[in-house]
């Protein structure tokens, strides 16, 4: 039996995930349409998962930007949620559109809980 190694499967989950949200921009559409109904269940188990390698997108482009603002002292959670929405808008927008998602909500919530944690953490200060 070939199982493909994690890194393999994680490379074709999120090329998939770009093929789609391409072409739901092009498309127009916020909430995945009926024909890539069966790829999302072979691929990610359903549409649970699709949205969950989403929200993995957009919280890594966010925690990255975040964290490069208050690095260079230029803003914080906000500031990073409205530029990171600015550069992803279609992404964003797909996941608002799924907002009441359960596996989305989850993802939130432990988030927000990183960055609350994150955030309340003292300074280290160099050597």
């Amino acid at each position: 039996m070939d199982i493909p190694s994690r890194s393999t499967a994680v490379r074709r989950r999120r090329t998939l995930a770009h093929v789609i949200l391409r072409d739901l921009i092009e498309t127009g559409h916020t909430t995945v349409p009926p024909w890539w109904e069966a790829e999302i269940e072979q691929e990610f188990g359903g549409l649970g998962g699709f949205l969950a390698e989403l929200s993995r997108q957009w919280w890594t482009a966010y925690a990255a930007h975040l964290d490069t603002l208050i690095e260079l002292g230029m803003g914080g959670p906000d500031q990073a949620w409205a530029d990171v929405t600015e550069q992803m808008p279609h992404l964003r927008a797909v996941l608002d559109a799924y907002s009441g998602e359960p596996t989305l909500g989850e993802a939130e919530r432990r988030h927000c809980d990183v960055l609350r944690w994150t955030t309340r953490r003292e300074a280290r200060h160099a050597a």
